[in-house]
């Protein structure tokens, strides 16, 4: 018979302007119940989500509202409230378009805002003098207030000028002082402001970048927003049930529900709050179904933000402690340039999520979100940790995975012991054992084979658990220690036990205890023992 036709739907990939996706798109998530109740509730407020995460079309979608385009909101959730449809002037900044690290980055910067402001005034047929890009903003806002009313403020990626010189002490600083000063404007106007909505990645609450304006409202872990941005999976079966129809059958699955579970494991499992509501990348979902249905690691592939490359290289060792990441609310908005936090700023970048909350103790754990972003985050951290570790990754990565899923434990092991002569043990002073589990999931997870470090149990906590196939790897690692006391502490601690319900009825897998002894001389392994 053949595959099926794929969907001939036009799904809005990489469109960002609320009009164009309403007017030439098939599918729309409908977020307008969310922004109405944001705007109720709050007069300036402050949005941080990772890049490509749908920052910019909320900006656009705000922007047609308070412009009173009523005929692009027919028939979403908004048109069921009280709003009252009425045109405001709208001052809209993108500060993301420019050189900002160069010996022009200052001017660069002014004159990205000066251009910005210039094509408002034009829009509303208001003149302004030539002075400084606050002065002007402040004469922009009063005019506007002067010829249509209360004036709406929209300022999409605040941060991409301060992330882009944290490493350029001199050019970060004239910047924060230049910004510093243009948002102080809002606070001396804030008798002509309606609303004012400004986004980005992270939130210098250490630099004083808004400490000249009235604070605005954080609703970036707000459980009320938590589904602003992003689509929920209630969304994402609602919206796109054509596609998942399709898709399914496609790639020749058995069920709806097996198709949809791969989705959510693999794109699914971001949480912006302490809440259980999670959501799918839109960047990720929409092309994973344009492609058509290929499972790969599209947000990802739109590049890794040049900020974070820089403190990865600066703070690795942070990355070796990662297994067990508890940070306080507070920790989330620790930004400047001598304080920056790699975790935290993981997390604002998409690169992390939040996996469980600690009431109590109000602290946050984090984890990795999905399949997508730990397979890529792993091949990022391979450029970093590794010799060339993925130059020939292909050539081993099907024996590596072929072992696996055969059971084949020589095999594995001795693919693996290729992968480990290629890290770069040098970044690290002292080679823990938790280090060779590091490189040893790190490896895993970038050829797309699931594995976790210290799996908790009821005795204590595991090194490695593989699940591949119809086996279960449980791997526990000595350095210069006997296999045989690793293969003691399996049993002792009974890290085979909660697996036990697996290896039962249909669908059985099996279990293969492995220990392994690393060598801190070698530097690899240098023997290894299944149970």
């Amino acid at each position: 018979m053949g595959k099926p036709i794929i969907s001939t739907r036009k799904l809005p990939s990489g469109v960002q302007t609320f009009s164009q996706v309403r007017l030439d798109y098939d599918v729309y998530v409908d977020k307008t119940l969310h922004i109405y109740n944001m705007v109720n509730n709050y007069k300036v407020v402050f949005l941080s989500r990772p890049r490509r995460f749908g920052k910019s079309l909320t900006c656009s979608t705000l922007e047609a509202l308070f412009t009173n385009e009523k005929k692009l909101f027919k028939g979403l959730a908004i048109e069921k409230t009280d709003w009252k449809w009425k045109e405001h002037p709208v001052i809209r900044l993108d500060t993301s378009a420019a050189n900002f690290t160069c010996k022009n980055g200052l001017k660069n910067l002014r004159d990205l805002i000066d251009e910005d402001l210039e094509d408002c005034a034009e829009n509303y047929e208001i003149e302004l003098n030539k002075s400084s890009i606050s002065r002007k903003f402040s004469a922009l806002i009063k005019a506007l207030y002067k010829k249509k009313g209360p004036v709406v403020v929209i300022v999409d990626e605040y941060d991409c000028p301060m992330l882009d010189t944290l490493h350029f002490p001199k050019n970060h600083e004239l910047i924060r002082k230049e910004l510093q000063g243009f948002y102080k404007v809002l606070k001396g106007c804030d008798k002509y402001l309606k609303f004012v909505f400004i986004t980005g990645v992270t939130k210098f609450s250490q630099v004083s970048l808004f400490s000249g304006m009235n604070q605005p409202e954080d609703i970036s872990m707000h459980p009320d927003f938590c589904a602003l941005c992003g689509i929920t999976q209630e969304e994402l079966e609602k919206n796109f049930d054509v596609e998942i129809e399709k898709g399914f059958k496609y790639l020749e699955l058995k069920s709806k529900e097996e198709y949809l579970s791969k989705l959510k494991n693999y794109y699914n499992g971001y949480h912006f709050s302490r809440d259980a509501i999670s959501v799918y990348n839109p960047t990720s979902i929409i092309k994973h179904f344009i492609s058509p249905f290929d499972f790969k690691p599209f947000w990802s592939e739109t590049g890794t933000p040049s900020f974070l490359v820089d403190y990865v290289k600066m703070q690795p060792d942070r990355l070796l402690n990662f297994k067990k990441q508890r940070i306080s609310a507070e920790s989330f908005a620790k930004y400047d340039k001598d304080t920056l936090s790699l975790i935290p700023l993981l997390y604002q970048a998409g690169y992390l999520t939040i996996s469980s909350y600690d009431k109590e103790n109000v602290l946050y754990t984090l984890g990795y979100p999905n399949g997508e972003v730990k397979s890529s985050f792993a091949k990022f951290l391979a450029s970093y940790f590794g010799n060339s570790i993925n130059t020939d990754s292909d050539n081993y990565s099907v024996e590596l995975t072929d072992a696996l899923k055969t059971g084949n434990v020589k095999g594995f092991m001795e693919v693996l012991k290729i992968y480990l002569q290629k890290v770069d043990y040098s970044l690290i002073a002292k080679i823990k054992e938790y280090y060779f589990e590091f490189a040893v999931a790190n490896i895993l997870n970038m050829l797309g084979v699931r594995c976790n470090v210290e799996v908790h149990s009821a005795l204590g906590s595991v090194d490695a658990v593989i699940e591949f196939g119809n086996y279960i790897y449980i791997m526990e690692f000595k350095k210069d220690k006997s296999v045989a006391t690793a293969l003691k502490q399996i049993e002792e601690k009974g890290y085979a036990t909660v697996y036990k319900r697996l290896c039962k009825g249909r669908g059985a897998r099996k279990i293969i205890k492995l220990g392994v002894k690393f060598s801190s001389k070698k530097r690899n392994v240098v023997d290894w023992k299944e149970a």
